[in-house]
């Protein structure tokens, strides 16, 4: 089986997936794009509406595009003139087949739906993509409809039929063909999901040679009921339509012998595991990564040592930018020494190179196992002493002896200046190290207190603390039991605005959960809203969801001052960084939103700033034509620490001296100058801003999966694999790897060859289960 692109997926699956509203949703969603009109009549792009839902707002039970390639495939094969599907949800498939069904020299398309509301949006999405003469949507069981149609003669014959309705009726369903002598020889059925989650009672009967088809008959058993062996959910998956599912009964026709093939494919939702999923699934991710580690180890080395060749014989700007302030050129050069805590991600070990370019002693902190140097930190020519931190655990011992050990580096290594680049696991213990180092000595933390910390951390303090300011926020509630959400949600329900559910802490099993809630069904919200765990020692907050794109922000900030500001486009699990414009609309507000914020108090607001914003559609794209736009800004989040993003300043030392260095002079009388506390001096942009990507990432994404896909029967065309390829090589040549530096590389080196095999072979010892990685924060999320 071909493996699976994952920048295709679907958006994870939830526990409600359908029936909840999320199919009127969909034609919302689909009728009100831009380019309706060139949609209309073009059943492919009808298809990639359909998708791009699916992947960007909520799950969709479709076939997909792998599975639904095999079956247009069989269909250009067999040329079927009439066609019947048992099951059209939304209708995906059928747009899909029926489009294939045409091109074939087709004469008819059938698609039987039970719900009513499915077939409308059937019908509406059909009449979209130009197909409502050539397809019959039928209402109603399946079992009846046949009997209907075959009694009015509408459906005489079936040439090729497509089951993906209800699964314990694919058996009966069949037989009732046979009987009425619809399915006959020569005809090609496809059925979904026999294999997961199963379908034994349709299998069995499909290869039953025709003596045990005969016995079976003569024993004339009930099959009103379905199969005991499918699953509660499964058998029982439309019982708030219908309380009892009751099947037709038929002999069928035992004489029929059926040529039967399974076929591996994939789900939209793709390859994620989750903790449902087998141990050896788990095992198998781990040892594939491994191995792809070890392929890749002869031609990263030969480019590591190839880097050292190079370096010893020309000198690069970095290295050379050192080498002029710390000369007798450079007159009251000072050079400090600064504790840079979190190199093992790329955002420590960016800030690490930056103050050894600008001429100062950097000492290198974060978590390793002892005896183990696994950081890519710990291994970068910047780093001029490495020091194990002890990992905070949640208890009070633990976050003591985390702020003990940077205590203890501090004293040790006579540090001047100690910038925190560590991870949302350790926020709240920083802003406790922060105040015990400065308490206890001459040190100086670009790191906010533990007060600030939380109260920017917190996204319900984070939220009122916005709101106080009088900036804008999203509506926001703080949510402590079941009761209140749905309490809330059902006040909404009448003004037509949908929330997202967000836990206040961390939590990777429910951070992708991106669910526009109230559904249309009270009973689907209830549903969902039990399935979480709310409490009051476990609080949630309901924040309002803004329909447009999102923006990420990194500032330095020194006693309320921007130093350093930059602002991006933002996604999920960020690998892909490009710096907005400084003189746009978008940044300049952002910028504004963010010296608003700092200046509120100046005395606690020193440290990174980075905020996630989200920008109405119609605003946004009003912003890219109109650069004097004053932008209405939606913060949804703060992160209290340094962000990824700080890669942007990769060639802007002068954001060291600049900013980092004034917080070790002495505190000046603010100005008054500026507007709403708005700093008069110009923050410190990036200079000439690369693109960023990670190699790793991007290798497994855009040419290892595609490739692997060529090579299988229903895989990707050779233009998908060409367009990656293409997105890779232009990612190679003209962007820049957020971890290697020709003059410092053996950090990317260490983080492909010994870090993450590190991490795989852990897991796989420990049977840990992952359902993905972020290369950049070197961060693992469990299931």
């Amino acid at each position: 089986m071909s493996e699976f692109d994952q920048s295709k997926a679907y958006a994870e699956q939830e526990e409600v997936f359908f029936d909840d509203g999320r199919e009127l949703e969909l034609l919302h969603f689909v009728y009100g794009k831009p380019d309706i009109e060139e949609i209309r009549g073009n059943p492919q792009k009808v298809l990639a509406a359909i998708d791009e839902f699916a992947r960007t707002k909520k799950y969709l039970m479709n076939v997909g595009e792998d599975k639904g390639k095999i079956v247009t495939e069989l269909i250009s094969e067999v040329k079927p003139e009439t066609m019947v599907e048992l099951g059209g949800y939304i209708g995906y498939s059928c747009v899909l087949y029926a489009d294939a069904v045409r091109k074939a020299g087709g004469k008819r398309y059938f698609s039987l739906e039970r719900d009513p509301v499915f077939g409308a949006v059937i019908s509406s999405l059909v009449d979209l993509a130009g197909l409502g003469d050539f397809v019959k949507v039928i209402i109603g069981s399946s079992a009846v409809s046949i009997k209907r149609m075959h009694t009015e003669g509408t459906l005489k014959h079936i040439d090729m039929m497509f089951l993906d309705h209800y699964k314990p009726a694919y058996k009966t369903d069949l037989k009732l063909c046979e009987e009425l002598k619809l399915v006959t020889p020569g005809t090609v059925l496809a059925a979904d999901n026999v294999i997961k989650p199963g379908n034994p009672p349709y299998l069995e009967y499909v290869r039953s040679s025709v003596a045990e088809k005969r016995k079976a008959a003569e024993q004339s058993s009930d099959e009103s009921n379905p199969d005991a062996r499918f699953a509660d959910r499964t058998a029982k998956q439309y019982a708030n339509r219908q309380s009892e599912e009751k099947l037709q009964q038929s002999r069928g026709n035992p004489n029929l012998i059926y040529e039967s093939k399974l076929i591996n494919s994939y789900e939209p939702s793709g390859t994620m595991l989750t903790a449902e999923s087998s141990r050896f699934a788990h095992a198998l991710q781990n040892v594939k990564l491994l191995a792809l580690s070890f392929f890749f180890l002869p031609l990263d080395t030969f480019i590591l040592f190839f880097s050292y060749a190079v370096r010893i014989l020309v000198a690069f700007p970095a290295t050379s930018h050192r080498a002029r302030v710390r000369s007798t050129y450079t007159r009251y050069f000072e050079p400090r020494t600064v504790l840079v805590t979190g190199v093992g991600m790329t955002k420590g070990l960016v800030l690490a190179r930056l103050f050894f370019i600008a001429g100062h002693n950097v000492i290198g902190a974060d978590f390793e196992p002892p005896f183990l140097p696994i950081t890519c930190g710990h291994v970068s020519r910047s780093i001029k002493a490495f020091h194990r931190l002890a990992k905070p655990d949640g208890t009070r011992e633990g976050s003591s002896r985390y702020c003990q050990s940077i205590l203890d580096i501090v004293r040790k290594e006579k540090v001047d200046l100690w910038v925190s680049c560590s991870g949302v696991a350790s926020a709240v213990e920083d802003g406790q190290a922060k105040e015990m180092v400065e308490l206890l000595t001459k040190c100086k933390a670009v790191q906010y207190n533990v007060a600030t910390t939380q109260k920017l951390h917190e996204k319900h303090s984070f939220t009122e603390y916005t709101k106080s300011l009088g900036l804008t926020v999203p509506e926001t509630h703080t949510i402590t039991s079941k009761t209140a959400a749905l309490r809330v949600l059902e006040d909404v329900r009448p003004s037509g605005k949908k929330f997202i559910m967000k836990f206040i802490g961390t939590d990777d099993s429910v951070r992708g959960d991106m669910t526009l809630l109230p559904f249309d069904s009270v009973s689907a919200t209830k549903a969902h809203i039990s399935r979480l765990q709310i409490s009051e020692s476990r609080p949630w907050i309901l924040q309002q969801f803004i329909d447009g794109p999102e923006y990420c922000t990194h500032a330095l900030v020194v006693r309320g001052e921007v130093k350093a500001f930059t602002a991006c486009p933002s996604a999920e699990l960020l690998m892909h960084y490009e710096a907005l414009s400084p003189d746009s609309s978008l940044s300049r507000s952002m910028l504004r939103f963010t010296q608003e914020y700092a200046a509120s108090d100046p005395e606690n607001f020193t440290g990174h700033l980075s905020f996630d914003f989200l920008v109405d559609r119609k605003d946004a794209e009003r912003a890219q034509r109109d650069p004097n736009m004053v932008v209405t800004l939606y913060p949804i989040e703060c992160n209290p620490r340094a962000h990824t993003a700080v890669a942007l300043f990769n060639n802007t030392p002068e954001m060291i001296e600049k900013g980092y260095m004034s917080l070790l002079e002495e505190p000046s009388t603010p100005s008054k100058e500026g507007t709403n506390g708005a700093s008069p001096t110009p923050p410190v942009y990036p200079h000439n801003p690369g693109k960023y990507y990670w190699i790793g990432h991007d290798l497994a994404t855009f040419v290892i999966l595609p490739a692997l896909s060529l090579l299988k029967l229903h895989g990707n065309s050779f233009v998908e694999a060409f367009e990656h390829f293409g997105t890779f090589l232009e990612h190679l040549f003209f962007w820049k790897d957020g971890t290697y530096e020709i003059w410092d590389p053996l950090p990317a080196w260490w983080l492909y060859h010994v870090y993450w095999p590190f991490q795989f072979a852990k897991s796989l010892v420990t049977g840990f289960k992952w359902s993905r990685i972020n290369v950049s924060t070197t961060k693992m999320f469990g299931c």
